[in-house]
């Protein structure tokens, strides 16, 4: 079986190029697609392990919202599609 590409976003499944996470530290950086900061919207009072229901309640937000693409003057990578994507977490709709 495959592993999950470690620089997938836990929220969207978006290729953010970098993991948002090594060990204890975050890279502080934004997620191009849905916006969360790592390191600040899943600190989670640094208990990792809270990290997963913060990811589902910022997916269940970035979905009821329409799944729009986050990345200001930077556009989608061509063909997005944001379902697809969450497939990469294995996340279905």
């Amino acid at each position: 079986m495959d592993s999950v590409n470690p620089n997938l976003c836990p929220v969207c499944g978006y290729d953010l190029g970098f993991p948002p996470w090594k060990d204890r530290s975050a890279s502080h950086d934004n997620c191009m697609c849905c916006l969360i900061e790592f390191g600040y919207h899943d600190w989670c009072e640094g208990k990792p392990e809270l990290r997963s229901a913060a990811y589902d309640t910022w997916r269940k937000k970035w979905i009821t919202e329409g799944m729009k693409w986050h990345g200001g003057r930077r556009k989608p990578p061509e063909g997005w599609d944001p379902v697809e994507q969450l497939k990469q977490i294995n996340v279905t709709l």
